[in-house]
Parts: C-alpha cells; sequence; structure tokens
C-alpha cells in the first residue's frame, strides 16, 4: 500500500478536526493508503514532523489552516532535496487564500477525492531572509488581521472579522518608510502595502487577476502601495485592488525573482496568514518548482 502522512491541527478553524478525521482518514484508506495520523500539539509540531517524516511517506497531508500549511512546507522545504517531497492540503481556516488559488474544495470529502484523483505538480515556494512560504510575504493594512483577529470572532463572522479589522487599520493610515530593490528598480517612499505573492488572493481582499498567477514561473506578484496620506483614498485604492484595478499614482505593480526590503524601523511581515515577525532588511528569493503539490 502507498504511505500517506497526515499532519492534523486539532485546534483550527471550528475545531472540527474530531469528527472530520474519520472521513479524511476513510477517503484515503479507501484509495489504498495506509493513513498514519499525526496530531500536532504546539507551534512548530507540524514543522518538525515534516522535516523528520516525510521523506518516508509517499504523501504528505496537513490538515488545518493557513499556519499548518506554512509549517508543513518550512519542513519539507528545510530537506536538501531540488524538490520537496509530494504534498497537499485539506483546508480548515478562515481566508484560505491559497485554496481558492488551487480550487481546492472546503468539503472533506472532495478535498479528499481532489487529492486523491490529483497528479504532482511543481510549485515555486518563497524564501524569507531564513524562512520560507507558501503563497505570500506581506506588511501593512490588513495583512496581519488573519492573526491579530481573535479566534472567536473568526468562528462567530469569518470573513467579516478580517474586514472589520482591515477598516479599522486604515483610518491610522498605517505606513512604513522603505528602500525597495527588485531586478533593476530602486524604490523609496512610504508605503502602506507591500505583497509579495504567489496566490490569486491575500487576506480574503487584495486579488490578483488568475491569469496573471503561475504558480511555477520562477517569480512573484508583486504589490506595493504607497500611503496617499487620506484615509478615504487609501480605502478607495484598496478597495479598487479588490477587484483588480489600479490607482497609477499609489499602486506599483512588478513580478520579479528577487526583492530586497530595507528600514530604518521594524517592520511587522506575515508570511501565509502568520506572524512573520519585525524586520528591518528582508530578502526574498522565489525558489523555482522547489514545491511538489498534489492538486
Amino acid at each position: 500500500m502507498k504511505k500517506l502522512l497526515l499532519i492534523v491541527n486539532p485546534n483550527a478553524g471550528r475545531k472540527r478536526a474530531g469528527s472530520a478525521l474519520m472521513k479524511i482518514v476513510s477517503g484515503f484508506a479507501n484509495a489504498g493508503y495506509e493513513v498514519t495520523v499525526y496530531p500536532t500539539a504546539m507551534q512548530g509540531d507540524a514543522e518538525a514532523k515534516a522535516f523528520s517524516a516525510s521523506v518516508d511517506y509517499d504523501l504528505t497531508v496537513c490538515y488545518g489552516g493557513d499556519g499548518t500549511l506554512s509549517e508543513t512546507i518550512n519542513g519539507l522545504a528545510r530537506i536538501n532535496d531540488d524538490t520537496t517531497p509530494a504534498f497537499s492540503f485539506i483546508t480548515e481556516g478562515t481566508s484560505n487564500d491559497f485554496a481558492r488559488t488551487v480550487n481546492m474544495p472546503a468539503v472533506i470529502e472532495k478535498a479528499v477525492n481532489k487529492i486523491v484523483c490529483g497528479k504532482n505538480t511543481p510549485l515555486d515556494l518563497g524564501q524569507f531572509n531564513e524562512r520560507n512560504f507558501i503563497y505570500v510575504a506581506a506588511f501593512g493594512l490588513y495583512t496581519s488581521v488573519s492573526y491579530i483577529v481573535p479566534q472567536e470572532a473568526k468562528k462567530a463572522f469569518g470573513h467579516l472579522a478580517y474586514v472589520a479589522e482591515g477598516a479599522k487599520q486604515t483610518f491610522t493610515l498605517p505606513s512604513h518608510k522603505m528602500k525597495i530593490t527588485y531586478d533593476d528598480q530602486v524604490i523609496e517612499g512610504d508605503f502602506s502595502v507591500g505583497l509579495v505573492a504567489n496566490t490569486a488572493s491575500v487576506a480574503g481582499m487584495f486579488k490578483i487577476e488568475r491569469s496573471v498567477v503561475k504558480l511555477d514561473d520562477g517569480k512573484f506578484e508583486l504589490i506595493l502601495v504607497r500611503n496617499p496620506g487620506n484615509p478615504i483614498l487609501l480605502s478607495k485604492i484598496i478597495m479598487d485592488l479588490s477587484v483588480w484595478k489600479f490607482h497609477p499614482d499609489y499602486v506599483i505593480f512588478a513580478q520579479p525573482s528577487k526583492i530586497a526590503f530595507e528600514s530604518d524601523e521594524d517592520v511587522a511581515w506575515c508570511l501565509d496568514g502568520e506572524n512573520g515577525g519585525l524586520h528591518k532588511t528582508v530578502q526574498i528569493t522565489n525558489l523555482y518548482k522547489k514545491g511538489n503539490i498534489r492538486i
């Protein structure tokens, strides 16, 4: 039988892992997999298990939110191979940006079937200083809502809780003075948002045209929003971005493979919907086809 490692976060989303686990295990077992279940108990568990055990399995699948997926990717990326072991995921989060990009169903039975019937597909990963990410590294407005909004609010209001927190942030006009270098460009200014993405959606608010996003082209989609100095205008700029409309005076779009960010003060970053820490300097590199996703 084929061997499958199932990494489960019992605390993700609505904490329904117990009721969902039998559906997931039986679905894979019926498809000919011998399933080993590993429930995480604390932060870092998914990364450690993916790193230490995934090479012994034909497929590693994680069940949880964006944080569980991000940890799993970091564990796989630490393995010194040109391509990581095959992985996939079943989502139980609030925003699920990457799930929408790869059309991973929210219904468990459909997600299992998609994985079973899918094929291993190359996927670019991102390197953020010493860490890795699967779909976005970001700073500024809306980018931190996924880990700032309390879990109780996520359960009660879902994505609306993110929108409400983002709207509150808009009126504080958050921004960071930065020097940003990519390709042969050097840009300096006061930025309210910075996204380095390999996805069609970030925080459920920023949308990137699907025809633009190629998950294995060696390039990121870089979006920078200059601080307009007016919260009403900033809100308008963000709303326009949600329908892939750029305000030419304030929005910069590019598709580089490497980007460097420099600031005189610490900037809070978000990696795949999780707290990425405070950084004055950041180097981001596209790891061309390093990932190997079953979809």
